[in-house]
């Protein structure tokens, strides 16, 4: 019985924001931050074998756990349908090899990326991987879920997974493997261009009704966030474009200044 639970997504789409702002909410943060703090302090950054093993078990616990769940979501639909949870879905599906919304995508593009070594992705799918992992880590909804003590594998695929959007980049900076250049400013755009256009082919082609990246419908409507929770559908998408934005200049500010930082002190 406790397999049984454990590889099931029943309780995915009950109360997706039972926890914001909540002792759990907090908790799951709090987590997150002293994790990254203790990897980043603890983990011996100059042994090159210690890197490799790090880099690697990231890219591959990033793929584990996304096929890990989508084959437990095509595992329900062959015996159960859709009763389960919205996530079960046949094996052709699109769904079952990338996902609509940022942080699936970059759950697929992250190892690959770093794998073998492309380029010219690389300053696009890690800084959105950085800033898809704080969203939901900031904003949970539809991340945690169902009784927070019993432990599912797409609880627990959803936690690491956006963990290790965030720390999986930020380490191969603090290693010096990567920077991000403001040279190539304009991948980021045009990788946002694109990931949009693939929410919309879901939203309007592939899952109609659907709101991948949340381009349809605004998902603060009515929530606990001022001013944004009372924009119309449609609207928000501005205030969305606004905050990406934001975001994108935050995490290329600050790893600028970490470099700069760590230079100045070895100098």
């Amino acid at each position: 019985m406790f397999l049984v639970d454990f590889f099931s997504s029943e309780g995915m789409d009950s109360n997706p924001d039972m926890y914001l702002f909540k002792w759990q909410h907090f908790v799951y943060l709090a987590v997150c931050v002293l994790l990254f703090f203790l990897l980043m302090k603890v983990i011996n950054n100059r042994n090159k074998t210690v890197q490799k093993i790090i880099i690697i078990s990231s890219c591959l616990l990033l793929l584990i756990f996304k096929y890990g769940g989508e084959a437990i979501f095509v595992w329900e639909w062959n015996h159960f349908g859709a009763t389960i949870s919205t996530a079960s879905h046949p094996f052709w599906d699109v769904r079952t090899f990338i996902s609509f919304q940022v942080c699936g995508i970059n759950n697929v593009l992250l190892p690959l990326v770093i794998a073998f070594n492309i380029k010219p992705l690389k300053n696009f799918v890690f800084s959105a991987s950085i800033i898809g992992g704080l969203a939901v880590m900031i904003y949970p909804v539809g991340v945690l879920f169902g009784d927070p003590i019993v432990i599912t594998f797409p609880l627990l695929r959803t936690l690491f997974v956006h963990f290790l959007l965030v720390f999986l980049p930020c380490y191969l900076i603090k290693i010096d493997n990567f920077h991000f250049d403001r040279r190539y400013w304009y991948h980021c755009l045009l990788g946002s261009i694109g990931v949009l256009i693939w929410a919309m082919v879901g939203n309007l082609f592939i899952t109609p009704g659907a709101n991948n990246m949340f381009l349809m419908v605004n998902p603060f409507a009515n929530g606990p966030i001022p001013i944004v929770n009372i924009l119309p559908n449609g609207w928000h998408v501005i205030f969305l474009v606004m905050l990406c934005a934001l975001g994108f200049l935050l995490v290329y500010l600050a790893s600028n200044w970490y470099i700069h930082q760590r230079s100045r002190l070895k100098g």
